[in-house]
């Protein structure tokens, strides 16, 4: 498995938090924050399955064959379904989608 250097966790850190805050857009919570979510998600389903990464991406993206492949209806309603509001509302769907992708097995 790769190493993250810790400069990348920090950074993913501030991220996350700064997409949380009450003036963060939700174009920025979406393709930052969730953005590596579902990067994260996608290289787990990639190791798991055996599927190339970029096939993962694509079959995820389709929310047919998405929901088919992780076969978890909310952790798919989290990552691609409608945005939550500001502040603690996104820090605890975060917390759940993390804990989901955590949990996750194919």
């Amino acid at each position: 498995m790769q190493r993250i250097p810790a400069r990348d966790v920090q950074f993913l850190t501030e991220q996350v938090a700064v997409g949380a805050t009450c003036s963060a857009s939700a174009s920025y919570f979406d393709s930052i924050v969730l953005g590596r979510v579902r990067d994260m998600l996608d290289e787990k389903v990639s190791l798991e399955t055996g599927l190339e990464k970029k096939m993962v991406k694509k079959m995820l993206a389709s929310g047919v064959e998405g929901m088919k492949l992780l076969r978890d209806q909310e952790l798919y309603r989290l990552l691609y379904g409608k945005l939550p509001s500001k502040g603690n509302a996104r820090r605890k769907m975060l917390v759940e989608t993390i804990e989901r992708i955590e949990a996750w097995k194919a």
